[in-house]
């Protein structure tokens, strides 16, 4: 195809001078957004999966008796008397339950409100689980089945086994896939669950539940909220939590807000209960787009190189172009059209490396255990990640061609005659 505007013509014919410098700078530009996409479609895929399987199986806000660490003492309590010593010596503190009381009346309350998509009782209780000579720590989840599996939609992460089952077997129990494994048990086998209290209740594994969140399913284990009660010895309206989930997610911390003071109990929303490992995501951010921008500052040094080696080996050329007639503005032009060619096809290639990388690493199984468990790497492939790659390095690139394309400009075409 044949080139009309001569400007272009003219960088196309310099840039194809320096095949091999051409295209260590185009692959400078092209292994920057490649790693960018890469990056952070894996940093951001990761962090949505997260955040989604946090928000399915957990609640958006969480109410609870929270307990008083800063209860007055005794001595406290006691009118001062200068003339006298007390001392307290081992003081007990006093046994409080960390009961909701009113629990149910609090939640037919909060149902009311026309933001909640759905709320559930919870009876919450360390315990040991014992099968066999095994036995390990793990947190009981005592839940109204039918509520916890309409509102978090457990049987849905059930990997063996069924939820309901929980309703008409007696003694059953779903244990998380994690603890399972800790325990050495399998689907029908039966373990003992001893209480604080020392209650032992003989149960059998009726399921095994996979969230997904690592911590969860190697500590939890669902039962019955009656069969909770029995573990606890405790009365028919004994509930520790209860567990929300929102229409709009965004509302959890007002809402929490609102219900800690309606209630007096400590709501905390999903937000909050994860605050550490949305600490840990912020600096993740933080470096990825560091190494990124460094990769396309270092492409863009490249760029200013060799536009300079050009511009030096191409003073002839300029000169000829200001003798009959080329203004500064169009020398200007055509060393910006080479850096931006250069920008346009290293970033065009860049693209479409990035999103193949992505699809390839996605597709080898890795069996990843961390904050969560994935089998694949989970990319997100935003169109808005390659939307600012791209612009990003023809920003780069350009600025890269700018210093050069003015100094190129400024030359004085007798003095690059008298030079020669």
């Amino acid at each position: 195809m044949k080139i009309r505007n001569p400007l272009f013509k003219i960088a196309i014919t310099h840039l194809l001078a320096k095949k091999r410098q051409t295209l260590v700078a185009m692959l400078g530009v092209t292994f920057g957004i490649m790693v960018f996409i890469f990056q952070a479609g894996l940093m951001s895929g990761f962090q949505s999966t997260f955040i989604d399987q946090t928000i399915n199986t957990t609640a958006n806000i969480h109410i609870y008796n929270e307990p008083d660490k800063d209860r007055p003492s005794v001595v406290s309590r006691i009118k001062s008397d200068t003339s006298k010593w007390i001392t307290v010596r081992n003081q007990k503190p006093k046994d409080e339950p960390n009961k909701i009381k009113n629990a149910y009346q609090i939640i037919s309350l909060i149902e009311k409100d026309p933001e909640i998509a759905g709320v559930s009782p919870f009876l919450g209780t360390q315990a040991i689980l014992r099968a066999g000579i095994v036995q390990y720590g793990g947190r009981i989840a005592g839940i109204d089945v039918d509520r916890e599996d309409l509102v978090f939609h457990l049987s849905d992460y059930m990997v063996q086994g069924e939820l309901n089952k929980l309703n008409t077997i007696s003694n059953g129990i779903v244990l998380g896939e994690g603890l399972a494994d800790n325990l050495g048990v399998k689907l029908n086998d039966n373990l003992s669950v001893i209480a604080t209290n020392g209650t032992t209740l003989d149960m059998k594994v009726v399921g095994i539940n996979k969230t997904g969140l690592t911590e969860v399913d190697r500590s939890r284990a669902y039962m019955s909220i009656r069969n909770a009660r029995i573990l606890l010895n405790v009365d028919n309206s004994f509930l520790t939590d209860i567990n929300i989930k929102l229409k709009d997610i965004n509302q959890a911390e007002k809402l929490a807000y609102d219900y800690q003071l309606r209630f007096g109990y400590k709501a905390e929303d999903w937000k909050t209960a994860n605050a550490n490992i949305f600490g840990v995501f912020k600096i993740q951010n933080m470096v990825t787009y560091l190494i990124i921008a460094s990769i396309l500052v270092v492409s863009g040094f490249g760029i200013f190189n060799i536009l300079m080696m050009i511009i030096y080996e191409k003073l002839p050329d300029i000169a000829i172009l200001k003798a009959i007639g080329y203004k500064n503005r169009d020398i200007k032009l055509i060393f910006m059209t080479e850096s931006l060619i250069i920008g346009l096809l290293g970033g065009i290639l860049g693209l479409l490396c990035g999103f193949l990388l992505t699809k390839l690493v996605g597709s080898i199984p890795l069996n990843i255990k961390g904050f969560v468990s994935m089998k694949y790497l989970k990319f997100n492939s935003s169109p808005l990640f390659y939307i600012f790659a791209f612009t990003f390095a023809l920003i780069a690139t350009s600025l890269a061609g700018y210093l050069p394309a003015r100094k190129a400009a400024k030359f004085d075409p007798v003095d690059i005659i008298r030079s020669k």
